[in-house]
């Protein structure tokens, strides 16, 4: 099969549509055409894999042994599991007839998720469907035992073990999304250790609330600066990291594509940028995210700062500096104002720390009163161990939040940056 084939055909893709040709040109080139003999197994039960398959001709059965669970045919796909879950299979797939297969590996899938976030929420609603279409499946098995089960057991009993089984099966479909959200956000986070090559003495706390974060934090490095990013979604658990998702990655777009690095213009950006993203002029939603940006230039220790409802916190000689945000946050509630987020330059002295956070630190419940924390007891805290270096400073920030919680739930995501000069 020649290359425009595959484009044509993976254009229609569900999790393809809208993208740009010139993109799926570049992307198709990559791709190549596999093909499977009548009964040839493509996927095994308990294989590993790294790739998901666009079906170009033929047809396919998935199946848990005798089980069919969907028989699928030209133009759909499976195995997207694969695309960041190098674990056992779940279910097997073989050719029903002679079938040309589209391999799409997780290593291409990156680089196309890193510049197109919308494939993230398309592919999420695929799986959601798919695992709604295998539930109901399921459930139509669970009807057909009840039948069988009416000799054996009375009505009572026979009512609680399906009720019991319904729950399970939608038990297990909530954490499969929850946790595939969860692998999908550990991706875009950046990788610790280029935080701490950058800034010796630095450490960042990240505590999500469940599974998945509404928060998230984010570096770059420019060729005169290192930017730092906390920011906090609408929302927090699968809600929020889907936020996150789409956040992260415009951040990629403006930073390195755009190159735009001063701070307040990010934001700038930014806002824009998640309006248009999520439609936001032309439907109801409100999702938006709180965010602090420094960019620092180690030659010459000048720190620039932007904030949209989260400040700056700088300790100098023992003293509490704090730069405000403006009052706004990016995208959400506030598609219109007439001011831009403002940048704030500050020329930082040796033995100067600074501290990006959002909320959930100083929001936290315990205590002898179960009172939240509070943002003044933030403040005494950071104040009294600036004799620690950061990487004491956040194992003392994680045990006193840990023992300030006692028998209290965790109420939000956490997360808190620490830089010292």
């Amino acid at each position: 099969m020649t290359q425009t084939p595959i484009v044509d055909l993976i254009k229609n893709v569900e999790i393809f549509m809208g993208l740009p040709m010139e993109l799926l040109h570049a992307f198709s080139s990559r791709l190549k055409i596999t093909t499977f003999q009548p009964g040839s197994t493509i996927i095994q039960k308990g294989d590993h894999g790294d790739s998901m398959y666009v079906i170009a001709g033929g047809k396919v059965k998935i199946h848990d042994g005798d089980h069919i669970v969907a028989i699928t045919e030209t133009g759909n796909f499976f195995g997207e599991f694969s695309l960041l879950d190098a674990g056992p299979r779940s279910m097997s797939v073989t050719a029903l007839e002679q079938t040309d297969l589209i391999p799409i590996t997780r290593e291409l899938f990156y680089e196309l998720l890193q510049s197109q976030p919308e494939i993230a929420k398309k592919i999420i609603s695929a799986l959601t469907r798919r695992l709604r279409n295998q539930n109901e499946s399921i459930i139509g098995q669970l009807r057909n035992r009840e039948e069988e089960l009416t000799r054996l057991v009375d009505e009572r009993t026979k009512e609680l073990k399906v009720r019991n089984e319904e729950i399970t099966i939608k038990n297990r479909e909530i954490t499969d999304n929850v946790n595939y959200a969860k692998r999908i956000q550990t991706a875009i986070l950046p990788d610790l250790n280029k935080v701490y090559d950058a800034f010796n003495d630095s450490f960042v706390l990240y505590l999500p609330k469940d599974i998945v974060s509404g928060d998230f934090y984010s570096f770059f490095q420019t060729d005169n600066s290192v930017i730092l990013i906390a920011a906090d979604c609408t929302g927090h658990g699968v809600t929020g990291a889907f936020l996150s998702v789409v956040g992260s990655s415009l951040f990629t777009q403006i930073i390195n594509e755009k190159k735009i690095t001063e701070p307040g213009l990010i934001l700038d950006a930014l806002h824009e940028q998640m309006i248009a993203t999520l439609n936001q002029r032309n439907t109801d939603s409100t999702d938006g995210m709180d965010v602090s940006i420094c960019s620092f230039e180690s030659n010459t220790k000048l720190l620039k700062y932007a904030g949209a409802n989260r400040p700056l916190w700088i300790i100098r000689k023992g003293e509490l500096m704090i730069f405000n945000p403006n009052k706004f946050p990016v995208g959400g509630l506030q598609i219109n104002h007439e001011e831009n987020f403002q940048s704030h330059e500050i020329q930082m002295e040796e033995n100067d720390a600074f501290y990006i956070f959002t909320d959930g630190y100083a929001d936290q419940f315990g205590g002898e009163n179960g009172k939240k924390l509070m943002t003044k007891k933030f403040k005494e805290i950071l104040l009294s161990i600036q004799h620690l270096d950061m990487k004491e400073q956040k194992k003392y920030l994680g045990n006193h939040l840990e023992k300030w919680k006692g028998g209290h739930e965790q109420v939000d995501d956490v997360l808190v940056i620490g830089v010292g000069v």
